[in-house]
């Protein structure tokens, strides 16, 4: 059982285990003492058998390379002995312990620990020594819980007497110095004060990241992680491999850092410091799991040698960052179509979300805009923009949604179709494999009746009993055939069902009353509308081309265009369409709207003209040229290609802002809407016929 126990001289089977923290101790004297160890039981140790794992004291779910390694060689048979300095290096708790002993016992593998001088024999008939293994491994399961115990105490002591530890002495702007207390680290709080300068100024968390980004100054992350590396290095450990954080020197600042940073109270002198209770017995406990642990002890300490900033300064952030944080959750409460696709053709500015004044008419009440962001004027923001638009929400979601409806409404109609034969498809698969076995079924059958036929023709018996027998098996046979062979026939059907109407959706094309049923649907479809124009619209560019005008161009992911109007100041009576029977949304607004799918139009910002080279296949009637605006439009008005389009409430507004949009008051004009909007339709109807009768021909001539 012990170490006179007599033993005898085994070569180069014997391996050597060490499992140490990393940040704790060194592994030289536990190989040391177990090398010394193996010397005195005259074992040979080659170099290749010495394993060693460095791993944190009570990691949770940690993994033991080099101890796997171990447990490949001992698969090899390659060992048959091992030696440890103490049982805690085999497992950390008396579960964990007496579960590894026993897995390496039934490999045929003897234990040796030096501290408990324990000898455990794969035999397992030394009742002693296993008796005595088991007290000592709860003993030893105790001793770690009273050690985790003591270091937390040692650790609140520690914190208590202003000495630094995990997280507070690695947070940007403090260190641990000498004496391992924790101290302020000059040149990391000249960046904190700065931060929080800036911030209360009224920069952004974004700018603020530009600004250091762009002055190249370190990150906390970086420069932590690039001490972590040079502190190893140091002791003599080897290198740690940090899989979220691969170069240092690649870091960069992030908004989110700066929130994080801007909200910690230390930088006022508030230490707070949580204690829990360590989780050692990690067997239960999955990799990643989280686990709430008991807090031991919570300090709170004002010191002011770790203050950075003033507390005047500190609550002028705070307060920055609650206003922010308001802003933020009333956002959420008005969600808007646009706003991330939407572009300033003038400036290059995106566009912000806002309310404006409550102006609107009698049309339009819902105060909320799209505005340039260029056009803001502050301090930390000059304005950039002197052309930049600002327009209601409903009317450029409005003229948007009809620029883009029909072309929603053919790839919801594909989309669907393509669905659906994917479902027929998968079932005629099914339905084939079933048939086939079916078919199989019936054949086995068919073979067996047969044998049983012929069997009973040949036999002794007398005639009138082989009769019976053979009538017997033959209605069986028939009553099995006939349920098989309705079945396969069933299965036919559906087959072949399934593939004339695969082949009908196949040849399916999108018809004028298909088309109207899916705009409609889609638009009553508020998410289905939100979710299409994400993955469909590129972006939106606004450009202002007169003085009372803005032209809306709509570029789509499969590169198709279309350009609408939106005016920037009322619309006057003329300008304005409603028609009880024609206008389902309400009044309706005066836009150019125009299929650019051919990129025939272009839009010249600076001399605010437009270009038509003549070759768009839509807009047939129109000369080329260069127009300005007026030119443009009265061309468009002369052939009937001026449309309209109507509000689209995304967003919705409360019920008493808004009046009826039907008022019998609502102005009309001579323009025959209902005509024109057909004819659009109708010619986009053509163009998908020719197209397809173009791609037939060209197949046909193929084959030919």
């Amino acid at each position: 059982m012990n170490s006179a126990t007599k033993v005898q001289k085994k070569e180069n089977k014997t391996a050597i285990y060490c499992r140490i923290s990393g940040q704790m101790q060194s592994t030289d004297r536990q190989k040391d003492d177990l090398l010394k160890v193996a010397e005195r039981f005259k074992y040979e140790i080659d170099a290749d058998h010495i394993y060693i794992d460095i791993i944190t004291g009570f990691s949770v779910g940690e993994e033991r390379p080099n101890y796997s390694a171990l447990l490949d060689e001992i698969e090899k048979g390659n060992i048959d002995t091992i030696l440890f300095s103490e049982l805690t290096r085999l497992g950390r708790n008396s579960t964990e312990l007496l579960a590894e002993v026993q897995r390496l016992q039934d490999k045929g593998i003897d234990l040796y620990f030096e501290k408990q001088d324990l000898w455990v024999r794969h035999d397992k008939q030394d009742l002693g020594s296993r008796i005595l293994l088991a007290v000592l491994a709860i003993t030893t399961s105790y001793e770690i819980e009273l050690f985790a115990e003591r270091s937390i105490s040692g650790k609140i002591e520690k914190v208590s007497k202003g000495g630094g530890i995990g997280g507070d002495n690695n947070a940007y702007g403090y260190m641990n110095d000498e004496n391992k207390m924790m101290v302020i680290r000059e040149d990391e709080a000249e960046i904190i004060r700065r931060i929080f300068n800036m911030y209360a100024d009224g920069k952004s968390t974004i700018d603020i990241c530009d600004i250091l980004n762009t002055e190249g100054v370190p990150t906390s992350y970086g420069t932590r992680i690039k001490e972590f590396k040079e502190n190893r290095k140091r002791k003599g450990l080897t290198p740690k491999t940090y899989d979220h954080f691969k170069d240092e020197e690649k870091f960069e600042w992030r908004p989110s850092a700066i929130a994080k940073l801007l909200c910690k109270e230390l930088y006022k002198g508030h230490r707070h410091v949580v204690f829990r209770k360590p989780l050692v017995d990690k067997l239960d406990k999955k990799k990643g799991e989280q686990t709430e642990r008991e807090i031991v002890r919570t300090i709170d300490l004002q010191l002011e040698n770790l203050r950075i900033v003033d507390d005047e300064l500190f609550q002028r952030v705070q307060d920055r960052l609650a206003q922010a944080a308001y802003n933020k959750n009333n956002a959420m409460h008005h969600p808007n179509l646009l706003k991330a696709k939407l572009i300033c053709g003038e400036c290059g500015s995106r566009f912000t979300v806002g309310k404006q004044t409550d102006t609107a008419t009698k049309y339009d009440m819902n105060p909320r805009t799209y505005r340039c962001y260029g056009l803001v004027d502050r301090k930390d923001h000059p304005r950039i923009c002197t052309r930049g638009a600002e327009m209601r929400q409903w009317r450029l979601d409005g003229l948007v949604l009809t620029l883009s409806l029909y072309m929603f409404a053919e790839i919801n109609i594909a989309d669907s179709n393509t669905k659906k034969i994917g479902i027929l498809t998968l079932e005629i698969e099914d339905m084939l494999k079933v048939k086939e076995a079916k078919s199989k079924e019936l054949s086995t059958l068919t073979d067996e009746h047969k044998k049983a036929v012929s069997r009973l023709s040949h036999s002794k018996e007398p005639d009138e009993i082989v009769n019976e027998l053979m009538a017997n098996e033959t209605m069986e046979y028939n009553t099995k055939q006939k349920a098989l062979a309705n079945s396969i026939d069933k299965y036919s059907r559906g087959i072949t069902s399934r593939r004339v109407t695969i082949s009908k959706l196949q040849r399916l094309t999108s018809t004028y009353s298909n088309i109207k049923d899916k705009i409609d649907e889609i638009r009553q479809n508020k998410e289905l509308v939100k979710a299409m124009v994400d993955e469909y619209i590129e972006d939106v560019t606004i450009y202002k081309i007169h003085k009372l005008w803005n032209l809306i161009i709509v570029h789509y992911t499969n590169g198709a265009e279309s350009w609408g109007t939106i005016k920037n100041a009322r619309y006057k009576k003329d300008e304005t369409f409603f028609d009880e029977a024609f206008c389902h949304y309400g009044i309706e607004f005066r836009s150019w709207i125009i299929n650019n799918n051919d990129h025939a139009f272009t839009y010249d910002k600076d001399n605010q003209t437009v270009h038509y080279n003549g070759n768009s296949k839509i807009h047939r009637q129109l000369q080329a040229g260069t127009y300005t605006y007026e030119e443009f439009h009265n061309m468009l008005v002369e052939n009937d290609w001026i449309g309209s389009y109507p509000l689209y409430a995304y967003e919705e507004y409360p019920s008493e802002h808004i009046q009826d949009s039907k008022l019998e008051q609502h102005p009309t004009n001579d323009i025959d809407w209902d005509k024109h909007n057909q004819q659009v339709i109708d010619e986009l109807k053509r163009r998908k016929e020719q197209e397809e009768l173009e791609i037939a021909c060209a197949a046909a001539t193929e084959e030919e």
